[in-house]
């Protein structure tokens, strides 16, 4: 007679269910690992778990191979729901969760894409309101240009006129005139003259103490008025080099405006 093994009634063939189970967990398992390789996990029917491979020794006798999948526990769940119903309902739930995954990557890629739009929107109008304000300093500084060399040409063709030296009651009378405006030619310091102008001439109190009028816009020397046509030239020079023009159009900004917003 051949002798039981010990424990022989406690024992049972191997469950064909849990063998056909296990089978399309692993399928499944394989095709979700393709699909998502983010963290490593072991899917179970018996705990419906979730572990990282470092954590996990695979034992083919009791569980599907390892897979890199991101989903959630619920969705763990709903796909072991899924494979009771068989394999084309998990493949069925395996596709649903990819297509989720694709919908919201593209979701996302499609918010990334509007902020870069926007971004790019807000930088033609900062450019563009840039070029108001240029156009608008340019046309000051023309003006000032224009204005600069309408009197260099009018100083050019005036003769000069020698500046006339004021008695001393023109003195009192000028200076009582002008109290009220703060003026006083003792305040001169270490400057070599204190001049100001009063009804179109110019008075000028020099050191010795002596006073002497001239026509405004009127050289009193022929060196003077060199001296004058030197230091316009200098300043509308000065005003030019400071009008800029855009390199790019107004046209083209608005055209790449309309663009951005179409899209």
């Amino acid at each position: 007679m051949v002798a039981e093994p010990p424990n022989a009634e406690l024992q049972s063939p191997p469950s064909t269910t849990r063998i056909r189970k296990k089978t399309m967990v692993s399928a499944v398992s394989s095709q979700a690992a393709t699909l998502n390789p983010l963290a490593y996990t072991a899917l179970e029917e018996d705990n419906k778990s979730r572990q990282p491979a470092a954590n996990v020794t695979p034992d083919d006798s009791d569980r599907g191979p390892a897979t890199q999948v991101s989903w959630s526990q619920d969705a763990l769940d709903r796909l072991l729901a899924a494979l009771k119903q068989g394999p084309d309902a998990a493949q069925q739930a395996v596709d649903a969760w990819s297509q989720a995954g694709a919908d919201r990557f593209a979701a996302f890629q499609a918010r990334s894409e509007a902020i870069h739009r926007q971004s790019a929107i807000n930088k033609v109008d900062h450019q563009l309101k840039m070029l108001d304000w240029r156009e608008e300093t340019n046309k000051s500084l023309a003006s000032t240009v224009k204005y600069l060399q309408k009197s260099a040409i009018k100083w050019q063709n005036t003769a000069p006129v020698p500046e006339v030296q004021l008695s001393d009651a023109e003195i009192n009378a000028i200076l009582k005139k002008v109290a009220p405006r703060g003026i006083d030619p003792s305040k001169i310091g270490g400057a070599d003259t204190y001049s100001f102008g009063d009804d179109g001439k110019i008075y000028t109190f020099r050191k010795d103490g002596t006073a002497w009028v001239h026509e405004g816009g009127v050289p009193t020397s022929e060196a003077e008025k060199q001296r004058g046509i030197q230091a316009f030239n200098e300043s509308i020079q000065l005003w030019s080099s400071k009008i800029e023009y855009p390199s790019v159009s107004r046209a083209d900004l608005i055209a790449q405006r309309d663009a951005l917003m179409a899209q």
